[in-house]
């Protein structure tokens, strides 16, 4: 240690930059891994990793290296299979678990590595941990895997059984090229307009957005129920054999927090140890995909409260699990949430919360919630005999996402009309005649809800195969509509997704659609909403009500949508109700 240091032992250290080194695989495959270390400092030290098919050259690795090297930890980001400097074919999921493994037994072997190693990563770079944890590397210490699920059929490319078209095809281009090839400015005038991603059949896509076959892309659409193909990529089976604690970061206006929740009560019932039960933590803010940058999302400022510095989030857990410097961390409760509205961050124990009150909500109306926004209602109160809501689904016009549970913002950003994620105002969309609106009076008091939600809709469709969607928005006394949260159910996957059964024309049946969490406080004066329609385009492929393949369908028909609320079919939605604090 310098004079200077000594002095100061807060001052940042000059780092040094090891670039390209060769990492061996069992099959002879040779990764390539940056490594940032302490000029002036011999180590060992604990040591954090990454692996990424985004580029380790990127200038957030060079940042993140530095900043985490001048904090005394070796930093190493590595090039997934066959993406920039490591040899081999790409092929998204399957050769990150073993290579994964593979890669913490070189660096454990390296004369700078102490032996205590964390893995850190965002979105692809969390699946990358998830994967190779239940291999149980004996020098894996802690994980940091944020923003992903563990389900990549169910919680990725097929939510509800639709199709996640413009995560799916947008990922593939990405690492199938660069990620400023999709997200640039230029991307604009390729693929962020409408035209592009009305294309069909689906499967033909690869080829219109890079000119050629990507074999993973036809997997994924060659394979639309979840069979053995998903299993391989499916951790949720795998928590008895994660000996490590996970800290997780998600956001509410992402799609994956659902699953970041299952895998924090799944990890804490079955982990392999007694450190991966107790000591994991979960931190969930008003943030989408995205590194939370801003206080704002969507149409909402959620106060200064809601930025944390999350690299100092991280460095407390690694502290903790690789230095052994506690700080208070311990002690504190391992859910850490942030309620909107309120605008207030709560800690818990559970998941859901102790105490949770599960309080239905049913759809009224006099058959005109299409048409006449003061006519469907959402209150407690049972449906009696009440006249059905009807619209037309017309594939050719499908609904436009807008806001929500949204993790592609970035993809659209330099487009003309930029998708945005979160709480947007959904007003433009529920002036159509294909999305049924039903509201609750206005609130007499405040009402809290944290936890799961779900819509159980009772309707009919005059096709063989349709799309129910649901979105719950805030209605604020300025009459914006905010959405919360919202899902989707392709009618074939009703019963499940192990298998398909086309629907029976006009024939009622029930369609549980499942929304993403909400932490949210309704305030006094404002009210509940419930959008219902069939589409949410283009996050998710259009259902072209055929029933044809989801690859290679072409044909497109217009849906009669019959939603019904009465005694024998009470439609309704199941919030989560908890005290305020």
């Amino acid at each position: 240690m310098t004079k200077r240091q000594r002095q100061n032992p807060n001052a940042l250290h000059e780092v040094r930059f090891l670039h390209g080194l060769r990492v061996p695989m069992r099959d002879g495959v040779q990764l390539s891994a940056d490594v940032y270390l302490l000029r002036y400092e011999q180590g060992p030290f604990p040591t954090i990793v990454t692996r990424t098919p985004y580029e380790s050259g990127r200038d957030v690795f060079i940042e993140l290296g530095v900043w985490w090297a001048e904090r005394g930890y070796a930093f190493v980001v590595e090039d997934c299979r066959g993406r920039f400097e490591s040899e081999g074919v790409f092929n998204a999921y399957f050769p990150d678990i073993e290579d994964g493994y593979d890669t913490l037994e070189w660096v454990s072997a390296q004369n700078w590595c102490n032996g205590k190693i964390a893995t850190w990563g965002r979105s692809y770079g969390a699946l990358t941990q998830w994967l190779m944890a239940p291999l149980q590397s004996p020098h894996l210490t802690c994980m940091a895997p944020h923003v992903i699920c563990d389900d990549f059929f169910s919680d990725c490319h097929y939510i509800g059984g639709a199709f996640q078209l413009m995560l799916s095809l947008g990922a593939a281009m990405i690492w199938e090229t660069n990620l400023s090839t999709v997200v640039g400015n230029q991307a604009a005038k390729l693929f962020q307009n409408r035209a592009f991603w009305s294309h069909l059949p689906l499967i033909e896509l690869d080829e219109r957005a890079i000119g050629r076959k990507v074999p993973y892309w036809r997997e994924w659409l060659e394979h639309p129920t979840y069979d053995s193909y998903w299993e391989r990529c499916n951790t949720m089976g795998c928590y008895a054999q994660i000996a490590v604690p996970a800290f997780q970061q998600c956001g509410f206006f992402d799609p994956y927090t659902a699953a970041g929740f299952r895998r924090f009560n799944e990890m804490g019932q079955l982990g392999a140890t007694p450190q991966a039960r107790t000591q994991q933590r979960i931190l969930v803010g008003p943030w989408s995909h995205e590194v939370p940058e801003s206080t704002r999302m969507g149409a909402m400022d959620f106060g200064p409260e809601s930025l944390l510095d999350i690299r100092e989030e991280e460095r407390r857990f690694f502290d903790w699990q690789l230095r052994g410097i506690e700080g208070g961390i311990a002690a504190e409760q391992p859910i850490r949430i942030f309620v909107t509205g309120t605008n207030r961050w709560r800690y818990a124990d559970q998941w859901p919360l102790p105490g949770t009150r599960y309080v239905l909500h049913y759809l009224h109306s006099n058959g005109r919630a299409h048409s006449d926004p003061d006519d469907g209602g959402l209150i407690p109160e049972a449906p009696g005999n009440e006249p059905p809501d009807r619209f037309a689904y017309d594939p050719q016009d499908p609904v436009p996402t807008r806001g929500g549970n949204l993790s592609v913002q970035m993809m659209s950003q330099h487009a003309e009309d930029p998708l945005l994620a979160g709480p947007v105002d959904q007003r433009s969309i529920e002036a159509r005649a294909d999305v049924l609106v039903y509201t609750s009076p206005a609130l007499a008091k405040d009402l809290t809800i944290i936890g799961p939600i779900q819509v159980v809709l009772y309707a009919a469709s005059s096709a063989r195969d349709t799309d129910f969607t649901a979105r719950l928005t805030d209605v604020d006394q300025e009459g914006r509509s905010l959405v919360l949260c919202e899902g989707i159910l392709r009618g074939r996957y009703r019963k499940g997704t192990t298998e398909t059964e086309l629907l029976e024309p006009e024939e009622v049946d029930e369609f549980k659609i499942e929304l993403c969490p909400a932490c949210h406080m309704f305030l006094v004066g404002h009210r509940l909403r419930l959008d219902i329609s069939s589409s949410n385009f283009p996050r998710f492929s259009r259902n072209l009500n055929t029933g044809e393949d989801v690859a290679t369908g072409t044909r497109m028909q217009t849906a009669r949508q019959t939603v019904l609320h009465t005694g024998q079919y009470p439609s309704h939605i199941m919030l989560p109700v908890v005290d305020a604090n």
